[in-house]
């Protein structure tokens, strides 16, 4: 018999749902009361479509109202795991359109925390995986804790950072600080290289499939894609930052494009990011009290016309489209969330899936519901 069930995703969200996943809280799928409509043939899951909007704040409004440096305020909060990569990418677009040149020292430093973040949201989306060994859960969850207190020691904030400035950062970070990064990311590193991922895998290998020709075709981008042999990284082309500057840097690819491959380039990423963030420190410890921003007018006015940007964020690719009518306020920014491709590739890896796969499959799809809403 089909019946057609809503489940939530939020253990949390029992009003409007007729059932909820079985994802524990601190899973990042659970944030933002996202919705699946499901249909259901006994066990097996006919059809998926995401039920989006819930967190829809009209961000791309906001930033009309808002100057240029404002805008950076607002460009943090959609993707929360790694609000620094917003920060970024939208100082990247205004840098871009005015002609500023980032001071080195600041392009080093914007390399180190851009990995740092890569690094804290993926440890988010492994410790929110339903395994069966709960002390590698609670591991995952203290690594991750530790890097993010010590991140806010730096920032002020553990979600919405600000360090970012048109033309490089409010301030560098000090040697003591970075010195803390790297005991931190060798005991992070402890836990990822002992544990035997493949083994606890094993039982989740063909489930919840994501061909390469499904990832182009529903322009996905990120890690997802990349599980699914998708060879594409924003990172490799970056000019206003360091990586083409790192011998650390790699990009990792799996091709089963299942939940198991998905898992395994998360923890591929945290390897690579790790071995970039002990050199990155290297190239940083030199640069602490070298000049990380540009003098700007009082007011900040970009040119007329259009311009567009793109960025890697540990989600996938995050792009911005602005035109400008040479004022103070963008006249349109659009954004284009790497998690909305992602979301709405939910209705692809679940279809054909049994129930008991559904928390696995989508806790093994890393998106933000804040990013895809916007």
């Amino acid at each position: 018999m089909v019946e057609r069930n809503i489940i939530g995703m939020s253990p949390i969200d029992t009003a409007r749902s007729d059932r909820t996943s079985g994802l524990a809280l601190h899973a990042p799928a659970t944030h933002g009361m996202l919705r699946i409509s499901c249909q259901l043939d006994g066990d097996t899951i006919i059809s998926a479509t995401p039920l989006l909007g819930s967190m829809h704040r009209g961000a791309e409004k906001l930033f009309e109202s808002r100057d240029y440096r404002q805008v950076i305020a607002l460009a943090n909060r959609h993707e929360w795991l790694s609000a620094y990569s917003g920060e970024v990418g939208v100082a990247q677009l205004i840098e871009t359109a005015l002609g500023i040149e980032v001071p080195e020292a600041a392009q080093w430093f914007r390399t180190l925390l851009l990995e740092f973040n890569r690094i804290t949201s993926h440890l988010a989306f492994l410790a929110g995986f339903p395994w069966d060994d709960k002390e590698l859960t609670q591991n995952l969850r203290n690594s991750r804790e530790l890097l993010v207190k010590h991140y806010r020691s730096y920032t002020g904030s553990r979600m919405h950072p600000m360090l970012t400035r048109i033309g490089g950062l409010s301030q560098a970070p000090d040697s003591a600080w970075l010195e803390e990064v790297q005991h931190l990311s060798l005991d992070t590193a402890q836990i990822i290289l002992e544990s035997n991922w493949i083994e606890m895998l094993a039982s989740y290998e063909g489930i919840g499939k994501l061909t390469l020709a499904d990832a182009e075709a529903q322009a996905i981008s990120g890690p997802v894609a990349r599980a699914s042999g998708y060879a594409i990284d924003a990172r490799e082309l970056a000019t206003d930052v360091k990586y083409q500057e790192l011998t650390s840097f790699a990009v990792a690819i799996q091709t089963g494009g299942d939940v198991s491959s998905r898992i395994l380039q998360l923890v591929d990423e945290v390897t690579l990011s790790l071995a970039m963030i002990s050199e990155l420190i290297e190239k940083c410890a030199d640069l602490v009290s070298e000049e990380v921003n540009v003098l700007l007018p009082k007011v900040v006015r970009v040119p007329e016309g259009t311009y567009e940007h793109s960025i890697e964020t540990p989600l996938g690719i995050t792009s911005w489209f602005l035109v400008s009518r040479n004022d103070k306020m963008p006249y349109r920014l659009k954004l284009r969330p790497a998690s909305l491709h992602t979301v709405l590739a939910l209705s692809t890896v679940l279809s054909g899936a049994r129930r008991e796969d559904f928390d696995a499959i989508v806790a093994s799809m890393p998106f933000i519901a804040g990013d895809a809403d916007r």
